[in-house]
């Protein structure tokens, strides 16, 4: 008699436990491109089963009211604003017992393909370049002189051993797409306006100036990223720049003289 009481009473929690919803698939992780929409689904068994689906912006998971909302499978769509969100779904059944699925994080992507771009700066022959692309998520480096970088290095250096004329070629590659740039190098003209110009002091914490024996058409402050910061324009032989406004670190000067240009690294203090 124990027994089949024993029995029975297992048979009404399994169909207990039988009877409350159960997740047999979580919603997964996924990447939306801006201006496009993705959907995340959660599947699950039970009894006249219903959805919410929860969203986390920031301040903490609320309800969503989208059309889709109340489904099993819900749609997003994303615009240059959002950036990571968190969604989950609290499934509930006839009895109302609910069961709260994994979280999925729906990232934001501008999908673009690459724009390859550098700059470099030199010591005589030892050039020193800068990735300045955008979208990229894998560069390679071809030197020109049958040197190469394939290790994804954003600031590589290269010593050519003579001053004389390279093509460098810059690849950048994303999930997307590829592009590359290609820069003629000059390193005998940029050696001869090299010597005929003179950026003191350096480092500096203030004003660093550009002297030269040729007029100096403009001077371009770039941060490493290869971004314009401040632009100097004139026909003077000797020039000053004003770093005080500028966070310490590390600063290019793109200088033009006679039509000739040259990087030249700056050290703000």
């Amino acid at each position: 008699m124990k027994s089949i009481l024993l029995s029975s009473c297992l048979f009404v929690a399994s169909l207990t436990t039988l009877a409350q919803p159960v997740i047999t698939a979580n919603p997964q992780n996924t990447t939306n491109c801006i201006d496009s929409c993705s959907m995340i689904r959660v599947a699950a068994v039970g009894n006249g089963l219903s959805f919410q689906w929860q969203g986390d912006m920031g301040s903490g998971f609320v309800n969503l009211t989208w059309a889709s909302a109340t489904n099993d499978t819900l749609m997003i769509c994303s615009d240059s604003a959002m950036n990571d969100v968190d969604y989950r779904c609290v499934v509930s059944d006839n009895n109302n017992n609910t069961v709260m699925s994994n979280v999925a994080t729906v990232s934001t992507d501008s999908c673009l393909a690459p724009i390859a771009d550098f700059t470099f700066t030199f010591e005589q022959a030892n050039v020193c370049y800068t990735n300045t692309s955008k979208n990229a998520s894998t560069v390679i480096w071809n030197f020109g002189d049958g040197n190469t970088d394939e290790t994804n290095n954003n600031a590589p250096c290269n010593d050519y051993g003579t001053a004389w004329y390279y093509d460098v070629t810059l690849y950048a590659f994303n999930d997307y797409g590829s592009d590359q740039k290609t820069v003629s190098l000059d390193l005998v003209g940029l050696e001869e306006l090299s010597n005929a110009i003179r950026v003191y002091p350096n480092p500096a914490s203030s004003l660093i100036f550009v002297e030269s024996t040729n007029r100096i058409e403009s001077i371009q402050l770039m941060d490493m990223q290869g971004r314009v910061l401040q632009t100097t324009n004139g026909t003077e032989l000797k020039q000053s720049i004003d770093l005080s406004a500028f966070d310490a670190g590390i600063y290019n000067m793109l200088i033009t003289s006679e039509g000739e240009s040259m990087f030249h690294k700056i050290v703000k203090q």
